[in-house]
């Protein structure tokens, strides 16, 4: 792995441990810890809350990572109009998420085979004419497309493959329905020119996917990186395994503490 991609990972971290710090979130994590009761002292509470807050974001810095990857394959363009934005305006038609819904609950009740099914779905999905739609606000996390084959990759990314039962359902029906307003978006007529990919980090499986078909349309760690990417998962995986014990991270995180155990919460 190239110097630039090393420089460019820590150069995330180090902003996600400076949002995570500033003045802002310490001043809202005082509010929160101010008023309860605890023999913790309030200011390691509040450290407490920035490390809880960094956990959280860990899976956006994945989405980043991604993307930072991507960009930097030469392959590729990011559609950065839509990528990693929180609230993108989509419709969507009544007949589709009809289409949508019915294939969630036929995937639960009964024992269809998705790798037919799923494909024919994306095709009903695509050839939609039109008709009443849905307004809503959507995030997507990356859309690229291969400027030499001009085909469309949507990317939904998640850390590990360990959500509960009630989180999987929805992490399923959004992404499925994510297609579906993109291909509006983007007029795809022909459901070979966008394809979705559910992609997790890792390779871990906590269970098989009834919804997604895990040959063409799940990739997990290695697999995704030999198929889209030039640089190595294992050089990325080691890269991130031992950056959390590098002298940069540490001194950032040794700062972070200063500050936070120095601040006079009075003041903020």
């Amino acid at each position: 792995m190239d110097d630039k991609i090393k420089k460019l990972i820590n150069k995330a971290v180090l902003k996600i441990i400076e949002h995570s710090s500033s003045r802002a979130m310490i001043r809202s994590l005082q509010k929160k810890h101010e008023v309860k009761i605890h023999f913790i002292p309030k200011r390691y509470r509040v450290f407490g809350g920035i490390l809880q807050s960094m956990n959280i974001q860990f899976g956006n810095f994945i989405e980043a990572l991604i993307a930072l990857l991507i960009a930097n394959d030469g392959r590729y363009e990011i559609m950065s109009t839509y990528s990693g934005k929180r609230s993108n305006a989509f419709e969507l038609s009544y007949k589709n998420e009809a289409l949508i819904d019915n294939y969630i609950t036929r995937c639960q009740t009964e024992n269809i085979n998705i790798d037919y099914e799923f494909p024919k779905l994306l095709k009903q999905i695509v050839r939609d004419g039109g008709g009443q739609t849905i307004k809503f606000k959507h995030d997507i996390d990356l859309l690229f497309k291969n400027t030499h084959t001009d085909k469309f990759y949507y990317l939904e990314c998640k850390y590990n493959d360990d959500h509960d039962t009630g989180k999987f359902v929805d992490i399923n029906r959004k992404f499925i329905k994510t297609y579906a307003y993109l291909a509006k978006e983007l007029n795809i007529a022909d459901n070979a020119k966008l394809i979705p990919i559910l992609f997790f980090f890792t390779s871990k499986k906590m269970k098989g996917n009834i919804y997604i078909p895990e040959s063409s349309n799940i990739r997990r760690g290695k697999n995704f990186f030999e198929e889209f990417l030039k640089v190595k998962y294992e050089d990325v995986d080691k890269y991130l395994l031992n950056l959390s014990e590098s002298a940069e991270t540490l001194k950032a995180f040794k700062e972070l503490y200063d500050k936070t155990m120095s601040i006079k919460m009075e003041d903020l």
